[in-house]
């Protein structure tokens, strides 16, 4: 495995999927907790969202193996979301995003966002397997 592992018809196929299920477990939680304003939003999603970027290509989440088997996706996917919600957590202990770096709130984020990636990769299969493309 290339250390920059990259197949875009697996960008292309699980990006827009992998993105909802951030946006989604970031809005769910910040209403969840009482705080869903803009601001607060962003500065939440903004962490989670860089991790997954950075982490994604680099752990293998667009690469071959996602692209081999359903297995492959939902592996190399929540492989990337324990990097990206690790990097996610980091920065949010800094000063500039809202929050903190909890223990309690990484194993959180990791399972629910785990679940979240896990059910847009498995429903972006699905659907290809039914419209064959």
């Amino acid at each position: 495995m290339d250390l920059f592992d990259v197949d875009g018809r697996a960008v292309v196929r699980f990006l827009p999927g992998d993105l909802l299920a951030v946006f989604a477990l970031v809005l769910i939680g910040t209403i969840n907790h009482g705080s869903l304003t803009a601001e607060r939003y962003a500065g939440v999603l903004i962490p989670f969202l860089v991790g997954w970027l950075v982490v994604a290509p680099l752990a293998g989440g667009y690469g071959r193996r996602a692209m081999e088997s359903t297995r492959g996706a939902l592996v190399v996917g929540l492989a990337s979301w324990l990097g990206a919600d690790f990097v996610g957590q980091i920065l949010r202990g800094t000063e500039t995003f809202p929050g903190n770096a909890d223990p309690v709130f990484f194993l959180v984020a990791l399972v629910f966002g785990g679940i979240f990636l896990a059910v847009a990769r498995f429903g972006t299969l699905v659907v290809v397997d039914l419209t064959g493309n």
